[in-house]
């Protein structure tokens, strides 16, 4: 991802949830109407990784969260 991907990610993680949840249909439905090609398994196991360490970090939060 580069930096301005990054920096609009940043951007929206700052966003209230109602905010998140709308700006994120809107993207699904431009997304939607893209030409992509199928995906890869390769690509798909990297989606997961992502997706787990993404899970994992939110776990850690919450678990100091709750001892703090």
């Amino acid at each position: 991802m580069n930096t301005t991907s990054q920096t609009i990610l940043e951007a929206f993680n700052q966003l209230p949830e109602i905010e998140k949840h709308a700006l994120a249909s809107e993207i699904i439905k431009q997304v939607a109407m893209l030409d992509f090609p199928p995906l890869t398994d390769e690509a798909l196991t990297e989606i997961a990784d992502a997706l787990f360490v993404m899970h994992d970090e939110m776990e850690t939060k919450d678990a100091e969260t709750k001892s703090g």
